[in-house]
């Protein structure tokens, strides 16, 4: 889970958010009323997710895949002692085995998601996530190589090279995603 994640979640928490969110809802139309759950829920989960830093950082991190790049750094880093053992095992076997593994485990998390809500486990392929699945994959593959280790950039200048197309790569897939992704097909009889 991302730091943003994180603050988000802390925030959901405590009764002081929750009670300034609902005093600045629109929802909240007398303040003397007792707000019903539903209503101060609702309120807070706006207040958290529409505030400037947290929209900030999550144009910026939105398609990192942060438990695969958790996952690669670890397995980066013994990369080299692997390599000692296994003079013929390479760096690159682990960097494109994470970079064939974010689309499986993307899709095994969306899978569980749905199974959970009791639905069922994948949609027709049809209706797969294409898009959100696609850009984590490149987010995970150019993120990969700003890590140091990673078997393809050496080099100081590589390394701030591969950090800034990082950061780069992920505002286009931000600014991709009207593109790509289709609209959510309204759910017939709701006017939003």
């Amino acid at each position: 889970m991302s730091i943003n994640s994180l603050t988000n979640d802390e925030l959901r928490r405590r009764i002081d958010f929750r009670r300034q969110a609902v005093i600045k809802s629109p929802v909240a139309k007398d303040l003397s009323a007792p707000v019903p759950p539903a209503t101060a829920r609702a309120a807070t989960e706006v207040a958290v997710q529409d505030n400037t830093v947290s929209n900030t950082i999550g144009t910026l991190v939105k398609y990192i895949p942060t438990e695969v790049v958790t996952l690669y750094v670890a397995a980066a880093s013994t990369t080299q002692a692997v390599h000692s053992a296994m003079p013929s095992f390479d760096g690159r076997i682990t960097y494109w085995a994470f970079g064939v593994l974010t689309p499986v485990i993307f899709m095994l998390v969306y899978g569980s998601k749905r199974a959970s809500s009791g639905l069922p486990l994948f949609p027709p392929i049809a209706q797969w996530p294409w898009w959100r699945m696609a850009a984590a994959t490149i987010a995970f593959l150019v993120w990969a190589l700003a890590v140091p280790g990673n078997p393809y950039i050496v080099g100081d200048v590589g390394a701030v090279a591969a950090g800034f197309g990082a950061i780069v790569i992920s505002t286009l897939l931000s600014l991709l995603e009207p593109i790509f992704e289709r609209p959510t097909p309204m759910i017939p009889g709701n006017a939003n």
